[in-house]
């Protein structure tokens, strides 16, 4: 009897000792291996978009988000020679922290990006920010932010 009890004891421990490591290993490994909170861009209106390349002064720096669900992300209102006050969407605030670029209101930059009027106003995403010497680029000429790890040829 005592035998038998031994060979349970040892098959339940073996069993708990196969599954246990399977439980801990699905759980991930950090910040790299949880779901993407981004769905890919697509330009809400493809039939309006058209393309933005403006110089102007920053008259502020914003903090918006676009969708419910969505980080966080940097807008600036530039002020144009030809199109007025235009509002200019950026990209996410920890992308962007982790670049070495800086805007504050007064600099002087150019934006190129994609553009679409609504309420009878113009907002623009940016896909390329230069100030002085130095390029910021944020997404590629699909407009896929550069902040997504996956790319298609």
């Amino acid at each position: 009897m005592q035998r038998l009890q031994f060979i349970i004891i040892g098959l339940i421990a073996a069993v708990i000792a196969l599954v246990l490591p399977l439980q801990t290993g699905a759980q991930g490994r950090g910040q790299g291996f949880r779901a993407c909170p981004y769905t890919p861009y697509q330009c809400p209106v493809k039939a309006v978009c058209k393309p933005f390349d403006e110089k102007g002064k920053v008259a502020q720096v914003l903090s918006e988000t676009l969708k419910e669900g969505m980080h966080p992300g940097m807008a600036l209102l530039l002020d144009t020679k030809t199109r007025g006050q235009v509002h200019i969407h950026l990209a996410p605030l920890w992308y962007l922290e982790r670049q070495e670029f800086e805007i504050k209101p007064g600099d002087e930059v150019q934006v190129k990006g994609m553009c679409e009027t609504t309420e009878g106003k113009l907002r623009v995403v940016a896909y390329e920010l230069a100030k002085g010497d130095h390029v910021l680029h944020l997404r590629d000429a699909q407009g896929r932010p550069n902040w997504e790890a996956w790319r298609k040829r």
